[in-house]
C-alpha cells in the first residue's frame, strides 16, 4: 500500500530544479574571414577539462554586433569563467592557437534561490 499527500500551503512558487546563465556578447572590431569563435562556460579558470557549456558563434548570429547566449539546465554550483575565444585555424582541443577576445572571470553562483543569472560581455577583435 502506498499513501502520499501534498503539503502545498499558500501560493509560493516552486523552487527551481536547474539554473541558467544568459546575456549578450557585444563585439567590436572586424569579424575575421576564417576561423571560429567560441563561447564557453567553465567551472574553473584557467579551464581544466571540458566546459560546462559552449556554443559556436558566427557573424550571421549577430544582431547589431551583439550575440545573445544562454546556458540552461545548469547544476547548482559555482561557475568561474565565461570566455569568448577566437580560433584562427578552427577549434582544435589539443591546440593552443587561439585568442581570448572577451571574458567574465568572476565566480557566478547558481543556486536554487538565485537560479537565473545575467552576464553581459564585451569582446574585441584586434
Amino acid at each position: 500500500m502506498f499513501i502520499s499527500c501534498e503539503d502545498n500551503v499558500g501560493n509560493e512558487d516552486p523552487l527551481s530544479e536547474f539554473g541558467s546563465i544568459a546575456g549578450t556578447v557585444t563585439f567590436s572590431g572586424t569579424w575575421p574571414n576564417s576561423g571560429e569563435v567560441l563561447i564557453t562556460l567553465d567551472t574553473n579558470y584557467p579551464p581544466q577539462g571540458p566546459p560546462a557549456g559552449f556554443s559556436y558563434i558566427t557573424n550571421t548570429d549577430l544582431v547589431e554586433n551583439a550575440y545573445n547566449y544562454s546556458f540552461s539546465n545548469l547544476s547548482f554550483r559555482d561557475y568561474n569563467a565565461i570566455t569568448v575565444t577566437y580560433w584562427p585555424e578552427g577549434y582544435v582541443t589539443a591546440g593552443t592557437n587561439y585568442s581570448l577576445i572577451g571574458s567574465y572571470l568572476e565566480t557566478i553562483s547558481v543556486t536554487q534561490d538565485d537560479a537565473d543569472k545575467t552576464v553581459d560581455i564585451d569582446a574585441m577583435f584586434n
